[in-house]
């Protein structure tokens, strides 16, 4: 049966109004901190945390796998977070989330995209953390599964898995990156010490729990977190990848009038929301030059995207 997308008339998701303060500029980087926002206890651990403590289990669906499909066994007794282009590394190659989610416990089924084209062999029999894709190429799948949500695609979180691969395969030809089975990782290893430079220059205010974020010239997306706590764990990956997208771009910082119209041009845009993966609602905006995303659950915005399209 066709998942047709659910607008949800009754319950309208308005975009929220965010707070961006001044920015801290490092090289090609400019980043904008977000430091309003619900300071609520949290009821849920992030899926990279709870795999550290081995709340979760996180594995290929069987001995034979599928490539779009992993399954996260959560041993816990509340849900766990997983966010939108982080990766998890092992079973029989690299994947990365398609979508924010939050997984109840028990086992749930989570679509991904392959990032390691060249590799379908065990090395290790569950996934363990690992980097985090580039802005663009979150921004790109964002766009792939809006198109699928409206126009009633069965599976509706799937990416087109050949322009995946090819965007990483550009990426390691731009970055001079040898990579024996093509894997996105192998890129970061690469160009390590140029991340690093550049990501040791930024400093964000301690109440910080979201960002926009710029390359040269151009703002490229930003990230907002419902827990300060969940934002403080998730940036050392995520701002790795913002610097990736940001290497070598030119041009001068955006202004902060800039950034804030970026972060709210969804504001008052048409919307479709849709059951997420496991628990929530997916939430989904698209503009004039972005795309925007939202993991809704009981009224909350949990994760929160915007892209430049």
């Amino acid at each position: 049966m066709t998942n047709q997308p659910d607008k949800m008339k009754n319950q309208p998701y308005e975009w929220p109004r965010f707070r961006i303060a001044d920015p801290s500029i490092s090289g090609p980087l400019t980043v904008f901190p977000i430091t309003n926002g619900n300071h609520a206890d949290v009821d849920y651990l992030l899926l990279s945390e709870a795999v550290d403590k081995g709340i979760v289990k996180m594995k290929e669906t069987s001995s034979d796998g599928i490539v779009q499909v992993i399954v996260v066994e959560n041993r816990g007794k509340i849900p766990v977070l997983g966010v939108q282009g982080e990766e998890y590394v092992g079973a029989k190659q690299n994947r990365t989330l398609n979508l924010s989610f939050l997984a109840g416990p028990g086992k749930t089924e989570i679509p991904v995209t392959c990032v390691e084209q060249g590799r379908w062999a065990h090395i290790s029999p569950e996934f363990a953390e690992g980097a985090y894709e580039s802005p663009s190429l979150r921004g790109m799948k964002a766009a792939m599964l809006r198109k699928n949500i409206t126009g009633g695609i069965r599976d509706k979180f799937a990416a087109n898995q050949s322009a995946v691969w090819q965007a990483v395969s550009h990426l390691g030809r731009v970055t001079g990156t040898s990579s024996p089975t093509g894997a996105m990782s192998d890129v970061y290893v690469k160009v390590g010490d140029s991340l690093k430079e550049i990501v040791s220059g930024i400093e964000l205010p301690e109440e910080t729990r979201g960002v926009v974020v710029a390359a040269g010239g151009r703002v490229i997306g930003a990230d907002i977190f419902e827990a300060k706590s969940a934002f403080d764990r998730m940036w050392p990956r995520l701002v790795r990848s913002y610097a990736l997208d940001a290497m070598g771009a030119k041009g001068t910082p955006p202004s902060l009038e800039a950034a804030d119209t970026f972060l709210h041009a969804p504001c008052g845009s048409q919307w479709v929301a849709t059951p997420s993966v496991g628990l929530g609602e997916d939430v989904r905006w698209e503009g004039k030059g972005f795309i925007a995303a939202s993991l809704m659950w009981q009224g909350r915005h949990i994760h929160t995207s915007v892209f430049a399209s």
